[in-house]
């Protein structure tokens, strides 16, 4: 941080320089010989240092709000670890509950939904499946089923889910494969959650501020109702969570999260 200072001042010492050669040149009738090379010279130098001061100006802006390159170093460690560790610890899990899936019904085990993540980026979202197989088919195929679907997130009455598919829905436990996004990098354990492409008109303006995030598997919203809330309210909570994020926000977040599973609030 100091070197970048200390960079950033050497910029504007040397603008200040050249300003004040060219400025005595003027003085002594011999700034009309050398206008395009003092030109040449000062330019970039005048350029580059406008970028250098923006550059740190933002990079202190995010800092204040908790953003900064050290948010974000520990942010990553911290997934990776807890990542890793959930993973080890629910492997006889993760086992049995693959096992039941594939037997409830025909189908693979994991469902992957297309997504928009970081930066706008879509990437494949892992999921016990938890419904029938064509499971995307019949929710654009009903509209009365997708209308309801776009107002509260979620169903409280799907007729694509399974039989074990209640239960991993109810548990959250149809979530435990997006580990594996946490350690592939394009998710994290507290963000807004990835939205699909088709979802990207109802965030409007939002979305320029949602992609520059990387999704996570918990937030304000799975911590305040989830699908007992509108598609409105979630956005609104996935801004505030945006503008306000930090490293004691994302603790608060989880041990929220925690009694939110255990109490099914807003499970559907």
């Amino acid at each position: 941080m100091v070197a970048r200072a200390l960079k950033l001042l050497l910029f504007l010492i040397l603008v200040l320089l050249g300003s004040s050669a060219v400025a005595l040149a003027s003085a002594i009738g011999q700034y009309n010989a050398v206008p395009e090379a003092s030109a040449t010279i000062l330019a970039p130098m005048g350029l580059a240092a406008i970028i250098a001061a923006e550059k740190w100006r933002r990079r202190v802006c995010r800092m204040h709000q908790g953003v900064g390159a050290a948010y974000i170093i520990l942010k990553r460690l911290g997934d990776i670890i807890m990542a890793l560790i959930l993973l080890m610890i629910a492997s006889p899990a993760f086992a049995l509950l693959a096992l039941l899936v594939r037997l409830d019904s025909p189908g693979p085990v994991l469902f992957k939904r297309r997504v928009i993540g970081k930066d706008g980026k879509s990437f494949d979202m892992f999921k016990f499946r938890s419904m029938v197989e064509g499971a995307e088919q019949i929710l654009e195929q009903d509209e009365e089923l997708k209308r309801n679907y776009y107002v509260k997130c979620k169903l409280h009455t799907d007729p694509r889910v399974t039989g074990i598919g209640i239960l991993l829905r109810k548990t959250s436990l149809d979530e435990l494969p997006q580990l594996i996004n946490i350690l592939i990098g394009n998710m994290t354990f507290v963000g807004p959650r990835p939205i699909a492409a088709d979802e990207i008109e109802k965030y409007g303006p939002a979305i320029d501020r949602f992609v520059t995030v990387t999704p996570g598997i918990t937030g304000l919203w799975q911590t305040s109702g989830r699908s007992e809330t509108s598609y409105d309210m979630r956005v609104s909570m996935d801004m505030t969570y945006i503008e306000k994020r930090s490293i004691l926000l994302d603790i608060w977040i989880i041990l929220c999260t925690v009694p939110a599973v255990l109490l099914k609030r807003g499970a559907c």
